[in-house]
């Protein structure tokens, strides 16, 4: 079923540009843990971007050949409408607007809570492919460490290292208000979650942000 965060889907594109503030991009991530059909929509625009990086620029057509081509005004008539019937017809069309919104956005919640979540579509790499994929959904292994330096109020953050190459490790962290347990220091664990890179000058790391699953391994 569509989703119908549409505040959301506007703010996509300054989310794939690395553009949009840090409270924006927790909402936006925090929304994606639930919501399937976001995840694929952020994965075509993601596509697109990359095919119209590769097309060759085009020279805009000139000003008078495109006056030329459009059409020549007809003219009109018109009747004058009372103004309390436009107010009564415009009130009408936003309550109508809103019952319908309301009424499918609470039945796609209501869906999305009782959802199993896909893990199909996500790609197992290592520690060290992190940087060369361009993949968003990702499966990594590794060794748990901690994570030096600050770590933001609310969420958690794990370093997952690659135990054939220490200096490869990637920053796992997980989302505030998520009941997941974050992994212990040490212990080896698979980590389900969206790729991408922190440009931060405290960070310039890879991370997997937000994880979406934790499993332990023997």
């Amino acid at each position: 079923m569509p989703c119908l965060r549409f505040d959301l889907h506007r703010l996509f594109p300054l989310y794939l540009d690395g553009a949009a503030p840090s409270r924006t991009t927790a909402r936006i991530e925090r929304h994606l843990l639930d919501c399937s059909a976001c995840r694929a929509r952020l994965v075509r625009m993601r596509d697109a971007k990359s095919l119209l990086g590769e097309l060759p620029p085009l020279a805009a057509p000139a000003f008078e050949r495109v006056m030329a081509r459009a059409p020549r005004g007809e003219r009109r008539f018109s009747f004058a409408v009372p103004s309390v019937l436009r107010h009564l017809a415009a009130d009408a069309l936003i309550a109508t607007v809103l019952f319908a919104i309301f009424t499918l956005f609470y039945t796609h919640a209501a869906s999305a809570r009782n959802r199993q979540f896909d893990f199909s579509s996500f790609r197992a790499l290592a520690v060290g492919q992190i940087a060369a994929t361009d993949d968003p959904h990702v499966i990594v292994q590794g060794v748990v460490s901690q994570t030096s330096g600050d770590t933001d109020e609310g969420s958690h953050r794990f370093r997952l290292t690659d135990p054939h190459n220490p200096n490869a490790f990637v920053v796992c962290e997980i989302l505030d208000g998520d009941p997941m347990t974050p992994p212990k220091p040490g212990s080896r664990v698979r980590v389900w979650g969206v790729s991408r890179y922190d440009p931060s000058p405290d960070h310039r790391w890879f991370e997997i942000h937000p994880v979406l699953r934790v499993e332990v391994l023997p």
